[in-house]
């Protein structure tokens, strides 16, 4: 008997057909060289499914084993996992068929940790390892354990990265370099940097993504002496180690990083689309940053989608909002789909210079295009409602805002605290306000701000005082507005406690600082 399928996609096409023996009516294939042929032909399909985002085919390939009788198959179902998990949207398509599989094994389990953990759920895939581990229904591999240490990285569980971490060394595992290397990653994500260095310093055999971890852990600590110096003591730094401590020169708003694109380039690495977008931000002035987007005409990436986004960013940070324009008409026309972060980009241009709405009818757009928007695009949207003051526009974004799920998230949630504070809202700011997991300087400041502009003095003094007592940072703006309160409150004694902090935190010298200790 002979059965085949047929795979179709834009590219290649692909038409198989093998003779597998069945066995009455129940489709269960007699094992066979070809029977094993035929299975790795279909799991190479699936796979290419999901590499190239063509989710309908894999659908149709699921049905089809499905029909025939062999969807049991651990490895094809192994397989099937895998390509739904390349995507976000399908990962409970993926659950579903993990909770339907008779027979699991430990690539399953895998499987499932890695799918969670890079949709941004890691939670849950250390919840799945757990189960597994407590009930004893695999043995954990190396693959298994890096697996877990990058959910754990993800989501900041240095507890169970340090049990797994034990666990490595109980096994004898430490040998292994890349395993190591995942070690190295979860101290370093989970802000644990002396555990780090102290793994580091063990490593039997480093490589360079050993380095360059280490470099990335020093730059996102501000440690940029130490990222230096472990960069000149690698024998051979490449690209990435070098882009590694050129941004983290740009994320502590260093000058140094047009210095290192130099060095970078003179040691003979070629730039690329992670270099550009560093060097565009530091750039200090318009000049600089036409001759950095020559370059980038010039090395060919400026249809690069990172590159791309950096070149719309910097003529908006300029004012160069036409400039900004032409570049975005441009690539935007080009592509088929919406690039979201090159749309993001032009998003955020068009609030920094007050064309608000623009900036709505970029989101309306995205939103009409059916693109997933993300949480630059509901802080951009809501930012230019602020700036109008409208907040009927506000809540209709606030509607699609919990309806993605990102209320509760610490930028998006704080810009809305904020809106409802800007616009005399403070019943809706402060309930959003005390559901917030993590509350921000922007939350923070919003609802003072909002609090002093509708008269309520003691709220915003005492939120004034929790604020500085949990270490949140206060800027200027906020102190002034707090000097304004102890004014109308006629509390003197106020006004000095919060005067001593103006001393205290340099801000005594700053104009609205000083206007505001003149009229209190």
């Amino acid at each position: 008997m002979r059965w085949g399928l047929t795979y179709r996609h834009s590219g290649p096409i692909f038409v198989w057909s093998s003779p597998v023996c069945l066995r009455g009516n129940a489709r269960t294939p007699i094992p066979s060289f070809l029977a094993v042929m035929y299975l790795n032909r279909i799991a190479i399909a699936l796979r290419h499914c999901g590499r190239i985002q063509a989710f309908n085919h894999g659908k149709a390939f699921h049905s089809q084993l499905i029909k025939l009788g062999i969807i049991a198959d651990v490895f094809l179902s192994n397989n099937l996992i895998s390509m739904y998990a390349e995507t976000p949207r399908l990962i409970n398509d993926a659950q579903k068929l993990f909770d339907e599989m008779p027979q699991r094994n430990i690539v399953t389990w895998t499987t499932m940790v890695s799918a969670y953990t890079k949709c941004g759920r890691g939670g849950e895939g250390l919840r799945m390892y757990r189960d597994m581990a407590e009930w004893g229904l695999e043995r954990p591999n190396g693959f298994m354990y890096s697996a877990v240490l990058k959910a754990c990285g993800a989501v900041g569980e240095v507890g169970l990265g340090r049990e797994v971490h034990e666990r490595v060394c109980g096994e004898g595992l430490e040998f292994d370099t890349v395993l190591m290397n995942a070690v190295l990653d979860m101290y370093v994500k989970c802000g644990r940097l002396g555990e780090a260095k102290r793994v580091f310093d063990g490593m039997l055999e480093r490589n360079w993504m050993s380095w360059n971890v280490m470099i990335s852990g020093c730059c996102k600590a501000g440690l940029m002496e130490e990222a230096v110096g472990l960069l000149r003591r690698m024998k051979e730094p490449n690209a990435a180690s070098w882009n590694s401590v050129i941004a983290g020169f740009v994320s502590n708003g260093s000058r140094h990083a047009l210095e290192f694109v130099r060095l970078m380039h003179r040691e003979g690495f070629l730039l690329d689309c992670y270099t550009f977008p560093c060097a565009l931000k530091t750039c200090g002035s318009l000049a600089s940053g036409e001759q950095i987007h020559c370059n980038v005409v010039k090395t060919g990436f400026e249809s690069d989608s990172f590159a791309l986004s950096a070149l719309v960013d910097m003529y908006a940070n300029f004012n160069e909002l036409n400039a900004a324009i032409k570049l975005f008409d441009q690539y935007s026309r080009c592509s088929g789909s919406i690039n979201l972060a090159l749309w993001n980009s032009m998003l955020s241009g068009c609030v920094i210079n007050q064309h608000n709405r623009a900036a709505l009818d970029l989101v309306s757009k995205v939103h009409c295009s059916g693109a997933r928007m993300d949480c630059y695009t509901y802080s951009g949207a809501l930012k230019a409602c602020i700036n109008l003051l409208n907040l009927r526009l506000g809540r209709q974004v606030h509607g699609l805002v919990v309806t993605a799920g990102y209320e509760l998230d610490y930028v998006v949630g704080s810009i809305l605290t904020d809106l409802y504070a800007r616009v005399g809202n403070i019943k809706d700011a402060l309930g959003l306000f005390h559901r917030l997991p993590v509350k921000d300087t922007v939350a923070w400041s919003g609802l003072i701000i909002g609090c002093a502009k509708m008269g309520l003095s003691w709220l915003a003094f005492q939120l004034f005082r929790d604020m500085v007592y949990l270490g949140v940072e206060v800027d200027h703006f906020v102190i002034s507005y707090v000097l304004k309160v102890c004014s109308s409150l006629t509390s003197l004694g106020s006004g000095k406690q919060v005067h001593a902090f103006c001393v205290k935190s340099g801000y005594a010298s700053e104009g609205v600082v000083v206007t505001s200790l003149i009229d209190m």
